[in-house]
């Protein structure tokens, strides 16, 4: 009976013992056995709405999402702006999309098949220049919407692959670039495609055996690969076997607009001349008396003068003709801080910016000018775009015109961004950074008008953007004269005036202060006391127009530029001449 007893005991504890290797068998299998859980795929492209269409980029999943409208696709304009092609504009007070081709302006309203080109709109019965049959431009709670699949792809130029696909639907674009530089592998036989890397992660699809991938990126045990159906997900690195050479297939880019641009084959020796009257005017062979290289002659002849895109104008074809005959050009200036306006309320109008251009183009040939130099400052980033394009449309009549379009810019800064330099440096034809006021009436400190540092930094962060050969340094013929004055409280009264060399000079030898050279700003420093003021002078003169006529030549820089005419020293002109052969 005991030994009976025994067996049965025995037997208990070898059943409880498998029962328990088993169950441990049974979950550590469960901890490493590959999940074959489906992911959401709603979550997975974060659908939220029933309309939205995830966009995928390359490798990425786009954070915003398209819209289905009657089965076609449309994606709003800020993400087309960011992620495909910024040159896209939107005139919100007159409702037209604008693309800017090099001759022409392709002009959309809300709910058109077509575009038409800008001398057609408005127009109640458009001929339209290429018809697409569907509606191109929606605008839906003031966001406005471009149709993709379509209309966009018209204007993307190294676009690959681009297919709408799945469930849910999506749609997978590819840049040829991308596709290019692609790091290609195949899949060895038939395996998940997870979201993440692990073996319980969701699985996205299965990947079919020899089904070709684009690796991101490899980890110790995975590989993030991306789909040519729009999946970016995690294999097994045993899964994977890397490949030479492209395997995807793609279309040919289109063929990009060019922009022909009226360079001069020379270096450019631009003066501005300051006329405020027609009597400035008269006097311009005598202020070109004692100069020589000068080869282009800028007078401040326009003036936007209201809101509607009106200018005031000086211009006189006698002045032009004179120049001509001393083998100089004439571009002329369109300023907008001459006269009490508002400039975005013409900028941000396409039609008032359409007015305005038509009528300086009219002018310019009238007057018989070979170019136009917009000096518009003060812009703020809240018409940033309508600035730029502004700059576009006029350049395509300059164009169209055979004028040279320049363009005044500052030294770049984080807060002058939104001036596009290097949008200017593709549709203008020379950009000019105005490489001077470094420290200006209004500055909280005295300083230099334009120390070789603020110099060099402007043409540094200029040529980021802008091909040298379009671009002119602008170098001061001025200084300001700094005054302090002590006050009651310990602080400082500041007051400046601006003041041309020879003036500077005179000053100085009359009160017998010698200035001594400043080797960190690259000018003559001058300092003395005055009836309980001080006074601050750093001197512009030929040595250190030199220093800044250096930096010009070493960058290889289209030209020179001078403010203004009437303020130098004519001993200037032949240091300046040097460093342009």
């Amino acid at each position: 009976m005991r030994k009976k007893k025994g067996v049965a005991v025995l037997g208990i504890v070898l059943l409880i013992v498998i029962v328990i290797v088993g169950i441990a068998g049974f979950l550590l299998a469960k901890k490493y056995m590959p999940s074959r859980e489906m992911a959401d795929l709603q979550q997975y492209y974060e659908i939220e709405q029933e309309d939205e269409i995830p966009v995928i980029l390359n490798q990425e999943i786009a954070e915003t999402k398209g819209i289905q409208r009657e089965g076609n696709v449309y994606f709003p304009l800020e993400m087309v702006k960011e992620l495909f092609n910024d040159r896209f504009y939107y005139d919100y007070k007159e409702d037209i999309l604008i693309y800017t081709l090099p001759t022409e302006m392709h002009c959309v309203a809300p709910g058109d098949t077509g575009y038409t080109l800008y001398d057609n709109f408005p127009d109640d019965n458009k001929a339209y220049e290429k018809d697409y049959g569907i509606p191109i431009v929606l605008k839906e709670n003031d966001t406005v919407y471009i149709e993709a699949y379509n209309f966009l792809m018209d204007y993307m130029y190294d676009i690959g692959n681009v297919q709408i696909t799945g469930e849910p639907q999506r749609i997978v674009i590819q840049t040829i670039d991308w596709l290019q530089n692609a790091e290609y592998a195949t899949v060895t036989k038939k395996t998940a495609l997870r979201k993440l890397g692990g073996v319980k992660s969701p699985v996205l699809r299965t990947l079919e055996e020899k089904e070709s991938v684009v690796v991101k990126e490899v980890y110790d045990n995975w590989v993030e690969v991306v789909t040519q159906d729009g999946f970016v997900g995690y294999v097994q690195n045993k899964r994977i076997n890397m490949m030479e050479g492209k395997t995807w297939e793609w279309a040919e880019a289109k063929e990009e607009p060019q922009f022909t641009n009226l360079v001069r084959d020379k270096k450019i020796n631009l003066a501005w001349h300051q006329s405020t009257s027609l009597q400035a005017n008269a006097k311009i062979t005598e202020v070109l008396a004692g100069t020589s290289g000068i080869n282009v002659i800028s007078p401040t002849w326009f003036a936007l003068s209201d809101n509607n895109g009106n200018f005031t104008s000086l211009g006189e074809k006698w002045y032009v003709d004179t120049l001509h005959g001393m083998g100089i050009e004439v571009w002329g200036l369109i300023s907008n801080f001459e006269h009490d306006m508002d400039t975005a309320e013409v900028l941000c109008y396409t039609s008032k910016r359409q007015y305005l251009i038509r009528n300086l183009i009219e002018q310019s040939k009238a007057l018989g000018l070979d170019g136009i130099n917009l000096d518009f400052e003060q812009i703020s980033v809240d018409y940033g775009e309508d600035y730029i394009q502004f700059v576009r449309e006029l350049s395509v009549a300059c164009r169209l015109n055979g004028l040279v379009l320049s363009v005044d810019n500052y030294v770049p800064t984080g807060y002058t961004a939104h001036y596009n330099r290097k949008e200017q440096g593709i549709f203008a034809d020379y950009v000019i950074i105005m490489g001077y006021d470094e420290h200006y009436s209004g500055s909280e400190t005295a300083g230099s008008v334009a120390s070789i540092g603020f110099v060099k930094e402007g043409i540094e962060m200029t040529l980021e953007e802008v091909a040298p050969e379009k671009v002119i340094n602008a170098i001061p013929f001025y200084t300001r004269i700094w005054k302090e004055v002590p006050t009651g409280d310990g602080g400082i009264e500041l007051s400046c005036e601006a003041a041309g060399m020879e003036r500077v000079e005179k000053l100085l030898s009359e009160l017998n202060v010698n200035a001594g050279w400043n080797e960190e700003c690259a000018q003559f420093y001058a300092e003395y006391e005055l009836e309980g003021a001080t006074y601050k002078i750093w001197l512009e003169n030929e040595i250190s127009i030199e220093e800044k006529m250096k930096l010009i030549q070493e960058n290889n820089l289209a030209g020179v530029a001078e403010w203004k005419l009437g303020f130098q020293k004519n001993s200037v002109w032949d240091v300046i001449n040097r460093y342009l052969q």
